[in-house]
């Protein structure tokens, strides 16, 4: 009897911890559920920021589940959300890793839509890192995914991004036109059509099949989309410009700039020339302060130089009198001697006071002579020259320059006669920095516009942003500072 008891009490106990543990793991699914349903309405309602919290909050909930195909398959979707939250805001290697994870939590669960997803925001994450081979291998495999389980929509996406953000980027034009093509064939909504044939009116702008490309960018100007009018006009520019339809051009470069104030008003032409000033009187002040530092020092020396003669001298003169005190007979003679002595030093001190003023009327007038030198460097410079005719006016006569890799090093050289070696310091504290991203700082610090600078560098203004923000996240690893670009570059 006494047995059939403890086997009864022992059995209800393990039963009860059995239950708890069921509704404690019940529990947790839920609650990470609805961290995940939360940040998916975040999402959508374009608060990335609280959205990531809600996906970390539910992904440090389930990954203290039971691992149960639920667990992974929840694991797996939050990973993917959150991975895409990084991706939004230029933590590309964090952003790799959890879809890297959440593809791995896909093939475990045998989801053929999460893996094509995992797999395109993977090759989103390296692409950004500008790692093409690897992009490309999972696109790849998104697409046979996509193309076994017949998903139209994810295919038409697929071949609108590898034809935008791979193969024009990689220079395979022909490819790209291919790949927005089919993407217009499987079919996308209109803001994607818009930027499909923006897209198209690039690629055959760049391959000069300039009618092909004026109707493609012509459709694309349906869109209502500021930042998308403003590649549409630039590159209709170009074309006009190319074509000699230099009034056309004209009209398309005012449209341009009527959506790059709209698009971009915080990088507005009188900031960008308030901060140019800011930084050439910081330059002028520093220059100043230097030159008034090392007149300073030399005045300090030529001091301290005749105090230590003038103690030398007393020095002298009193061992000679003390010395000729006891020969009294010759006293005569001696102080005759001292002061034909001190007459001496005197002019001697007469001639280095004439000496100290000629050189300092020699250094001034050296001193404007490197100022006009460098102003004459300046002029003679290709690169200053032309982005200064293209800060005062864009026009045919601005636009017809070639640089060369000598302009190029020219450049970087008077730039780092003017701010003082600023090229060295800049790969001392970046080394990652390769020479087309030392030629970008170099511009900015010289204070030229986002636009001056894209059209030298021979680029969409659009790409230049992309570029800026690389150069800042993967080759400064400041991905975490609040500064602009322009900020850390004018910093150095």
């Amino acid at each position: 009897m006494k047995a059939t008891l403890k086997t009864l009490i022992l059995t209800t106990f393990i039963i009860s911890v059995m239950l708890s543990a069921c509704e404690s793991q019940t529990k947790r699914m839920e609650q990470a559920q609805a961290f995940y349903k939360e940040g998916v309405e975040l999402r959508e309602q374009r608060r990335s920021e609280e959205a990531a919290e809600k996906f970390l909050q539910g992904l440090t909930v389930v990954q203290r589940s039971d691992k149960t195909i639920e667990a992974i398959q929840l694991e797996g979707q939050l990973c993917d959300n959150l991975g895409a939250m990084y991706l939004k805001h230029g933590l590309f290697e964090d952003a790799f890793e959890q879809h890297q994870q959440a593809l791995h939590c896909f093939k475990q669960t045998s989801d053929s839509s999460g893996m094509m997803n995992a797999y395109r925001n993977s090759g989103r994450a390296v692409r950004a890192q500008e790692q093409y081979t690897q992009a490309k291998h999972y696109y790849d495999s998104a697409f046979r995914i996509a193309t076994f389980v017949k998903d139209t929509a994810m295919l038409a996406d697929l071949h609108l991004e590898m034809g935008r953000d791979y193969y024009m980027e990689t220079g395979n034009f022909a490819k790209g036109i291919e790949s927005v093509n089919r993407a217009l064939e499987c079919g996308l909504n209109d803001n994607d059509t818009d930027i499909a044939h923006m897209t198209l009116g690039i690629l055959h702008y760049y391959t000069h099949e300039y009618d092909k490309a004026k109707g493609f960018l012509k459709e694309a100007l349906r869109s209502e989309r500021a930042g998308l009018k403003m590649s549409v006009y630039q590159t209709l520019y170009a074309i006009a410009y190319s074509e000699g339809d230099y009034q056309q051009a004209v009209q398309y470069h005012t449209l341009f700039s009527d959506n790059l104030v709209q698009s971009e008003a915080e990088h507005s032409h009188e900031t960008m020339q308030r901060i140019k000033a800011e930084y050439e009187l910081k330059a002028q002040q520093s220059e100043l302060e230097s030159l008034h530092r090392t007149r300073d020092l030399k005045l300090y020396l030529i001091i301290a130089l005749t105090v230590i003669a003038l103690l030398v001298i007393l020095l002298i003169v009193r061992k000679k009198i003390s010395d000729h005190k006891l020969e009294m007979e010759h006293f005569g003679r001696q102080v005759e001697r001292d002061q034909n002595r001190i007459h001496e030093l005197v002019s001697d001190m007469e001639t280095l006071i004439r000496t100290n003023d000629e050189l300092r009327r020699s250094q001034q007038s050296l001193s404007q002579k490197d100022f006009m030198m460098i102003e004459k460097i300046m002029a003679r410079n290709k690169i200053m020259a032309t982005a200064q005719a293209l800060s005062e006016e864009i026009n045919a006569d601005s636009l017809d320059f070639e640089l060369t890799d000598n302009d190029w090093k020219d450049f970087i050289g008077l730039t780092d006669l003017i701010f003082d070696g600023f090229s060295q310091r800049l790969l001392q504290l970046y080394p990652k920095l390769c020479q087309w991203d030392v030629r970008i700082c170099c511009l900015s610090k010289n204070g030229f516009s986002n636009q001056v600078i894209s059209i030298l560098l021979d680029t969409q203004t659009e790409s230049y942003y992309k570029r800026k923000t690389r150069i800042k996240q993967m080759k400064m690893d400041l991905g975490d500072d609040k500064r602009s670009f322009e900020e850390i570059v004018n910093a150095v």
